[in-house]
């Protein structure tokens, strides 16, 4: 009975509802339509909901990136400082922000290494695009404050809104206090484009990935369409177009 719920829920509720929509219209196209642009189209928009609403689109999208991230990840004993890149924010109101989910795994994970080994804490964050008001890397130092973190290791740079503007400013206050070497967290998914960019602006680093976003070991739930499954492959999706944008401006 469990198994028959669970299979219910991923089609009555999204992605799954679109897709048996998408189903549902694909067919009656294919039956009353007589253009076959028409018809491809509406295949390959049923076929593209399907892929990255499953573990097809995980392996493909998702995985290499985190795979990539756990290779090169080490395990810090060194006092290099440690930069944590900004990984969104929830804006309630004009005056309350939290940190997102993907930077609150960041933060955590790179407070857990400056508690180890006593280094100061930079946090890379600006205020949101569209936003007027409270950087990320304000709301990270409340957040860090009320891990306890002491005030006096945290460092602020609150002006990057993208990955690039993080490795430009950061390359600078590197230069300006003789730091030759730092640990870089983030996501595992983002690991790729962040090393990418600073190795670019020759900043010498080592990573330090926060963790995964979807598991790495499949049921067969996880090959039906789940939101979660969608969420990561969406933002892996950003991740290869990210790259892919700054490989053509000359970013990395």
């Amino acid at each position: 009975m469990l198994v028959l719920e669970k299979i219910i829920a991923s089609l009555v509720m999204p992605p799954g509802l679109f897709i048996l929509l998408l189903i549902i219209l694909t067919g009656y196209l294919f039956k009353r339509s007589k253009s076959g642009i028409i018809k491809l189209t509406a295949l390959f928009m049923l076929f593209l909901c399907f892929f990255l609403s499953n573990a097809f689109g995980v392996q493909l999208l998702l995985h290499p990136l985190e795979n990539y991230a756990e290779k090169i990840s080490v395990n810090p004993f060194k006092r290099y400082p440690i930069v944590v890149l900004g990984g969104g924010l929830n804006y309630y109101s004009d005056n309350e922000v939290a940190p997102s989910l993907h930077s609150i795994q960041r933060l955590v994970r790179g407070y857990q290494l400056q508690r180890r080994l006593k280094t100061p804490l930079i946090y890379s964050g600006g205020v949101a695009i569209g936003q007027e008001k409270i950087s990320e890397a304000d709301a990270a130092e409340d957040f860090l404050e009320s891990l306890g973190m002491n005030k006096e290791f945290y460092i602020s740079e609150d002006r990057a809104q993208t990955t690039f503007e993080n490795a430009a400013y950061l390359k600078k206050w590197l230069e300006e206090n003789e730091v030759e070497k730092v640990y870089l967290v983030t996501s595992a998914y983002h690991t790729l484009r962040a090393a990418a960019v600073f190795k670019a602006q020759n900043i010498d680093f080592l990573a330090v990935h926060s963790g995964f976003i979807y598991d790495h070991q499949f049921s067969w739930l996880d090959y039906l369409p789940n939101r979660g499954a969608l969420s990561a492959n969406l933002a892996a999706l950003h991740e290869w177009v990210g790259l892919f944008w700054y490989y053509i401006r000359g970013r990395i």
